[in-house]
């Protein structure tokens, strides 16, 4: 029963979109195209392809920040005996 369905609302619609028809009044709804109309003026898609090249690479040296100064020993307190200044004075 669905098969048959569809196959009447598949062929009921195919028959409507080549059928001439009517857009209604012109100063209501008929003012745009319906979207048989549209699917009928629409270009073929083609086998055109994007430009989807990465962009070309600046040459020349690359200036880098000089880094922090490395970080060598222990911190304060790690050590046993050490302790960190008194604060206060």
């Amino acid at each position: 029963m669905r098969t048959a369905l569809a196959a009447a609302l598949s062929l009921y619609l195919a028959l409507v979109a080549v059928a001439p028809h009517a857009h209604g009044l012109a100063g209501g709804h008929g003012a745009e195209e319906c979207a048989v109309c549209v699917a009928r003026g629409g270009e073929v898609a083609g086998p055109v392809v994007p430009d989807l090249a990465p962009s070309p690479l600046p040459v020349g040296a690359v200036a880098l920040r000089p880094g922090l100064a490395p970080v060598v020993g222990a911190p304060l307190g790690a050590v046993p005996g050490q302790s960190p200044p008194p604060s206060g004075r």
